[in-house]
């Protein structure tokens, strides 16, 4: 009786194959990675060391938790252009606090901090049944620098950051009304 080898599927000349068709595709793609990834490198960033005091109304409870938020205050170019790109998210209490962050210079410009305070401690800023949770906002002026100090006092009921910044919406000129096109001339 002659025993039959069996090959698995494993082992072969056209498994061989796609391995080495498979170990090309990979290094193709690494090479890739690694040119465009050093190509680009890494965007520049401003370290801030973020200093800041925060104070409420006698009503607000000195230990509840306090959500602090830095932005750009502006991000991307003309009609792109929109306010408020979170740059880091911090939790602190009411009182004196320092922050240490990476500011990435070349995703945007400006700095506001905005901070809250989760008065009922549902880690939501306002629902329709709790409605005292207190915010404020500053835009850091004197932007870019490597050290902030920024005051804040938490006493706008139920306000994000969008409730603040940029402000009132400028009025509409009547250039950019939509207008009836005029009928050309025969």
């Amino acid at each position: 009786m002659t025993r039959r080898r069996y090959r698995s599927a494993s082992s072969g000349p056209v498994f061989a194959r796609r391995v080495r068709r498979a170990r090309r595709g990979m290094a193709a793609v690494l090479f890739a990675a690694l040119c465009f990834g050093c190509a680009g490198g890494e965007a520049p960033v401003i370290p801030v060391d973020l200093s800041l005091e925060i104070g409420a109304s006698g009503e607000v409870d000195p230990a509840a938790t306090v959500h602090l938020s830095v932005y750009h205050a502006w991000t991307g170019v003309g009609e792109l252009r929109y306010p408020l790109e979170i740059v880091e998210g911090f939790e602190t209490g009411l009182g004196a606090s320092t922050f240490s962050f990476d500011y990435p210079a070349e995703l945007g410009e400006g700095l506001v901090v905005y901070a809250w305070v989760d008065s009922d401690g549902d880690g939501a800023n306002c629902t329709p049944a709790a409605r005292g949770d207190m915010a404020d906002l500053v835009e850091v002026e004197a932007f870019p620098s490597q050290q902030v100090s920024v005051s804040l006092f938490l006493d706008a009921p139920c306000a994000g950051p969008d409730w603040f910044f940029p402000g009132p919406e400028p009025e509409r000129s009547e250039a950019l009304e939509p207008q009836e096109p005029e009928a050309p001339e025969l």
